[in-house]
């Protein structure tokens, strides 16, 4: 039997990675098309995801494979980025998904490589460099083609909707800068392991705060269900630990170009599952958030 040699697996857990993403956003618009809200969606999701999570952290805990040698200041950083990084961005993220086509909703997200570019430039106190510049015009130029059809129309709800999910990227930023400038010789599953799982449950306590939480996904319908575990395994747990395999075997740079295969894939889902459409317009935007963002990452 012929061994895949450990470029190929890279390969395939980068493009496994970049299929669970984009269909994050697909499960979603079809959990709201059986009437459920973004908070009941989330905690479905986590229901799923999180005890996998708590799981992995234990089982390498228990067999002595990771070690908890976090410092307080630490702790009080991984307390901080579960709830902005993941909770915070994730609640931002799928709220305004309800308004906001699928395609749109991944640009926006996928716009966070940007503003990491930007918060690092703003800390550092340095002028962006030129080349920056150009990333940063193509891919909010071709964000507003993306949105031009749709921008000033008699639903306001869609400018809300891109200004929700716009801050969901700007949260996964921010928790991006802090873990590079933290958590530089820190276990990396170890820290998603530990993140995850505590917003997994604030996640949780977010929905038993606002209705019973036993009962309250004991009613949620069948269909909420069923999708909301299949992003919580496929879109969840698949693809962080996917990415980091990935990156593991083929570097962060080739990993960070597959993952750039995302909006393409969602628009592909979208395009096929939930009827959604592009104009020609739309698509050379999404063309150029794509190039922008790939000359930002460099």
């Amino acid at each position: 039997m012929t061994r895949i040699s450990d470029e190929n697996l890279g390969l395939l857990f980068s493009i496994l990675a970049a299929l669970g993403f984009a269909g994050k956003t697909i499960l979603a618009k079809l959990c709201y098309g059986h009437g459920a809200d973004p908070v009941t969606v989330l905690a479905v999701r986590m229901a799923f995801a999180g005890p996998i999570f708590a799981g992995i952290l234990l089982f390498n805990l228990a067999r002595k494979r990771w070690a908890l040698n976090l410092t307080g200041r630490q702790w009080l950083w991984v307390a901080t980025l579960a709830f902005f990084g993941y909770y915070l961005s994730s609640l931002l993220d799928f709220s305004g998904l309800k308004y906001v086509d699928a395609t749109l909703g991944r640009l926006l997200l996928f716009l966070y490589p940007t503003l990491v570019v930007l918060i690092n430039a703003a800390l550092a106190r340095r002028w962006p460099r030129p080349r920056l510049w150009l990333a940063l015009a193509l891919s909010y130029g071709g964000l507003g083609l993306m949105m031009l059809p749709r921008l000033g129309g008699p639903q306001a709800d869609f400018e809300w909707g891109c200004l929700l999910i716009f801050s969901a990227a700007l949260t996964f930023a921010f928790y991006l800068v802090v873990m590079e400038r933290v958590f530089q010789s820190v276990n990396v599953p170890l820290f998603t392991s530990i993140v995850l799982s505590l917003s997994c449950l604030a996640v949780l306590v977010h929905f038993s705060l606002t209705r019973p939480l036993v009962s309250g996904l004991a009613s949620t319908p069948a269909p909420v269900i069923f999708y909301g575990a299949v992003m919580g395994l496929f879109s969840t747990i698949l693809p962080v630990y996917a990415l980091n395999a990935g990156i593991a075997r083929i570097g962060a740079s080739r990993a960070a170009l597959i993952g750039l295969l995302g909006p393409v894939l969602t628009f592909g889902l979208g395009f096929f599952i939930l009827g959604e459409r592009l104009t020609l317009v739309q698509f050379a935007g999404m063309v150029l958030v794509i190039l922008g963002v790939a000359r930002a990452k460099n």
